[in-house]
């Protein structure tokens, strides 16, 4: 019977959410029931309450109606939605496990990908291996110096990541804080066109994540929800194919970035966040957590604890009879060892106060300490602290040592070509002047001695022209002077010259 609530398609949604809020949250099953069938616009039941900022299925979920949950999710309630004040999801507010794997078994059937779940990390004994698998798929990325490539890379990140799988999602949540606008879109766009047109993808890509709020939480959910489908061969012709390529490449042209090496870190860093006892459950003493997403951490203590709600956990989320904690301030500890782990980013950011440390997807840590901080006290400043370590990978990381120096070796054999001595480019450009001057002082010579042997090849012509013309000359002479001698003499004459001749 519908008479109590036979005018509500005369009242505002307002109104309705308002009702249907409270209904849920006193058990009224019967008229929940009766009421739902009537409503016009049905996504009303997602709508966030304005006083609580939670939707009806948020309260069902946190006061334990198990019966009430089941109702709204068949009429499609969605369970992704994070309330305003809290931030948790119904799946993480439920008061108990039958509600947690309702729900569950519900996203399994109705899945959208629009997950109240995510599982941001992989848990193990030794997940090492699979680190050095990620590399080795990702190998064909090393040929940065093919900008024409980088280019047709980028290009697809926006126009298929950007401009058609986030354009699709600007009215396809319904969370405040996950709404994306056009101008947001543009805004990103506009820095990977910049990346490609000044060949400098690690700088507008970190300006990128940085500047605004919503790019690193849309992009990192979407990494922790479809990264290993990359290397999954069972899922090579899945719909999200193109999804995958462009996280693929938004990942790995920053790992491979030639600059890389100018913000590496090694040292200790700090996450500060606020976890439901799911997340802390993930954290076991002496196990490997491997990370499908950028981790945001900071050198700076202090920072990290503002973001974890240093001493408010008073004002945390707890369960409505005993008061447990739902929610916990929790600061991690991070020890980087390896040189290709996290980039120190506090001179690209658009927050450089933050003093921030990225770590890079397929990180791999070591829990070595969980500090329950709240169990000995429960007003402590911060509940949990955890410290962990990364895990070195001796055969991985000597690869890229010979990589770094076959590259490094490369390029200075590019360089320096046969002047395999010269060690750096001021020497290099020293050599090359004192070269030049020694080849000018060399042709200075040559040209010398060339002139020399020419002023001496004309001396000698000429001296020899001189000489050849004198000789000439007196043996014209001694001719001459024979010839006075030898001329017929006269009749009667030749004897008297003979026998002169003769006495001579």
């Amino acid at each position: 019977m519908l008479s109590p609530f036979s005018s509500i398609n005369d009242n505002n949604d307002s109104n309705i959410i308002d009702l249907l809020y409270q209904l849920c949250k006193d058990n009224e099953i019967e008229k929940v029931r009766s009421i739902l069938p009537f409503i016009g616009n049905i996504n009303i039941i997602n709508k966030i309450q304005s006083t609580s900022g939670s939707t009806c299925l948020h309260v069902a979920s946190y006061y334990g109606h198990r019966d009430m949950v089941q109702i709204l999710l068949d009429y499609g309630a969605i369970h992704s939605t994070r309330n305003l004040r809290h931030n948790l999801t119904p799946y993480e507010e439920a008061q108990t496990e039958e509600i947690k794997q309702l729900i569950l078994e519900h996203e399994k059937l109705f899945s959208n990908n629009d997950y109240d779940y995510i599982e941001w990390s992989i848990v193990g004994d030794d997940l090492l291996d699979k680190r050095r698998q990620f590399r080795e798929a990702i190998d064909v990325y090393k040929t940065y110096d093919n900008h024409h490539l980088m280019s047709k890379l980028l290009a697809e990140v926006i126009h298929y990541y950007l401009n058609e799988y986030l354009v699709n999602q600007i009215n396809d949540t319904n969370n405040p804080e996950d709404q994306i606008t056009r101008k947001q879109i543009e805004t990103i766009e506009s820095y990977f066109k910049e990346a490609i047109e000044k060949q400098d993808y690690l700088t507008y890509f970190i300006k990128a994540y940085t500047l605004t709020n919503f790019f690193y939480k849309v992009l990192n959910r979407n990494l922790a929800l479809h990264i290993l489908e990359y290397f999954d061969e069972t899922k090579t012709f899945s719909s999200n194919y193109r999804l995958v390529n462009c996280l693929v490449h938004i990942v790995t042209l920053l790992i491979y970035h030639p600059n890389l090496h100018q913000y590496q870190y090694q040292g200790i860093c700090y996450r500060g966040m606020r976890i439901t006892q799911n997340d802390l459950d993930q954290y076991q003493l002496n196990q490997h957590i491997l990370n499908r997403a950028f981790l945001s951490t900071s050198t700076d203590l202090q920072v990290a604890a503002m973001f974890a709600g240093e001493g408010q956990q008073s004002q945390m989320r707890c369960t409505p009879k005993d008061h447990c904690a739902l929610q916990y301030s929790c600061l991690c500890q991070y020890l980087i060892k390896q040189n290709s782990t996290a980039m120190n980013i506090k001179n690209l950011s658009a927050r450089p106060d933050e003093q921030e440390v990225l770590i890079i997807p397929f990180s791999v840590f070591k829990v070595m300490k969980i500090k329950r901080n709240y169990l000995e006290d429960s007003t402590a400043s911060i509940s949990i602290e955890i410290e962990l370590e990364e895990c070195e990978d001796v055969i991985d990381d000597n690869k890229e040592s010979e990589s770094a120096l076959s590259d490094k070796a490369s390029r200075s054999s590019s360089l320096l070509s046969s002047d395999k001595d010269i060690k750096d480019t001021e020497e290099y450009v020293k050599f090359k002047q004192r070269r030049y001057l020694l080849y000018g002082i060399i042709g200075l010579l040559i040209f010398a001695i060339v002139l020399a042997a020419t002023f001496t090849l004309i001396f000698t012509f000429v001296f020899n022209k001189n000489s050849t013309k004198n000789t000439t000359n007196n043996t014209t002479a001694t001719l001459e002077k024979n010839d006075i001698f030898d001329y017929d003499l006269p009749p009667g004459k030749s004897n008297k010259k003979k026998k002169q001749q003769a006495k001579m």
